[in-house]
């Protein structure tokens, strides 16, 4: 479930960021990730639940030491685009998603995920001041996980969501939340 909490005045959602443990100490801000697989592209990722940054740190952050990091900040609401809970929003992002392809296509270019999104920041987010997207996918056991994702196979009612934040500025009080967790 969501949290939200007013800082410095301004509605803010609780936000869970997950890194491998470091033996050097924590971070002092999120790492921004670049990969090119990132599903909404270039920017600070954070989960909404602590159980499944808790799944991310376990799958996919402790490769390095055996062990991660989750860290917590404040993403401030405002300006952040809900794929989620709106169904503006929804039918917003599935259309422009949509568009983004097609022009894609009709410039005989290449279809891959970092050219939607550069063409999303371009066309759409920068321009309309989104700084970040709240997003929603279907929970999953990765190869060798026996998780329980919903009681009730395959009606899934726990949203896995993410927020991606695009401006650094928009996150506060990043602070560790759950250190050296294996």
């Amino acid at each position: 479930m969501i949290e939200r909490l007013d800082y410095d005045g301004k509605p803010c959602i609780i936000g869970y960021h997950t890194q491998e443990f470091r033996y050097t100490g924590t971070l002092d801000n999120p790492i921004v990730c670049k990969t090119k697989d990132a599903w909404l592209g270039i920017g600070f990722y954070f989960w909404v639940d602590l159980e499944f940054a808790h799944y991310w740190g376990e799958d996919f952050k402790k490769d390095t030491t055996g062990y991660y990091d989750i860290y917590i900040g404040f993403i401030e609401e405002d300006k952040l685009w809900n794929t989620v809970f709106s169904e503006d929003g929804y039918n917003f992002f599935y259309k422009i998603v949509n568009e983004t392809i097609e022009q894609i296509h009709s410039l005989n270019r290449k279809l891959t995920l970092q050219e939607v999104h550069r063409l999303l920041k371009e066309k759409f987010w920068e321009p309309m001041g989104i700084s970040g997207i709240i997003y929603d996918d279907t929970p999953n056991n990765p190869k060798g996980k026996n998780r329980v994702l919903s009681e009730i196979h395959p009606l899934y009612y726990k949203k896995r969501i993410q927020i991606v934040v695009f401006e650094r500025t928009k996150i506060h009080n990043f602070d560790i939340h759950l250190e050296e967790q294996c």
